[in-house]
């Protein structure tokens, strides 16, 4: 079974939870929608999880779009408070905005890692895809972030760059694949549409995950064989 797991955002008490629900044979294969930190307290032991586990696959989001930039430059800092005093220029102006990505748990735990712990997290974030083209249950997807900015028909999905698929705004009145669905997460469903506030939004060829966790609401996953949703 290939399933696909919503924006976590720290919360690894949810993330545990839909991980024994969906419950994951070695046979299968489980795809993290991205921004799997931030806002909640534990983002930086969800990717150490994540890490060590083989059918897991990650795909970027725009806080670890920006944490593997950020954490190469702050690796030596013991703190946030010092990074913010002995970075200049644009470095500084770049932790500057990761901090206002509610960014603080995240960073302390990084810092507190010995040097080891900190390279492994800063690989790790390098194996972050842009994008995933699945085959299952005879449907075609394309899994991504947040969509697909500047999108066109006829325009191959490797030709965008990676900021495309992290910061793009979602029409989900269009339908951009005649023949696959766009898996995304980012939105939450709320604000797409305010009936389906928690719930997985389904129509017009998209599926959209974002069911507010790390803001009290609920963590999605969808099997794509089954296009069965589970919700913790």
């Amino acid at each position: 079974m290939i399933y696909v797991i919503g924006d976590i955002h720290g919360d690894k008490e949810k993330y545990d939870a839909i991980l024994e629900k969906l419950a994951p044979t070695e046979n299968d294969t489980v795809f993290v929608l991205g921004d799997v930190i931030n806002i909640g307290a534990e983002g930086v032991a969800i990717l150490q999880d994540m890490m060590y586990r083989a059918n897991v696959y990650p795909v970027l989001g725009e806080h670890e779009f920006t944490a593997k930039k950020v954490f190469p430059l702050i690796a030596e800092f013991s703190s946030a408070e010092e990074a913010k005093e002995k970075l200049s220029g644009d470095d500084k102006e770049l932790f500057d905005k990761w901090l206002t990505m509610k960014s603080e748990k995240t960073t302390e735990d990084f810092l507190s890692l010995d040097e080891e712990g900190k390279e492994s997290i800063i690989d790790y974030l390098s194996e972050f895809e842009p994008f995933e083209e699945i085959e299952a249950g005879g449907k075609s997807f394309v899994l991504c972030h947040a969509g697909i900015d500047g999108f066109e028909e006829d325009k191959d999905l490797s030709e965008y760059d990676e900021e495309a698929f992290v910061f793009a705004k979602t029409d989900y009145n269009t339908i951009y694949f005649a023949d696959r669905y766009l898996v995304t997460g980012h939105t939450p469903t709320a604000l797409i549409d305010r009936s389906l506030t928690g719930k997985v939004y389904s129509k017009k060829r998209h599926l959209a995950l974002d069911c507010g966790c790390g803001y009290s609401g609920r963590l999605a996953a969808v099997c794509l064989d089954k296009l069965k949703v589970y919700y913790v």
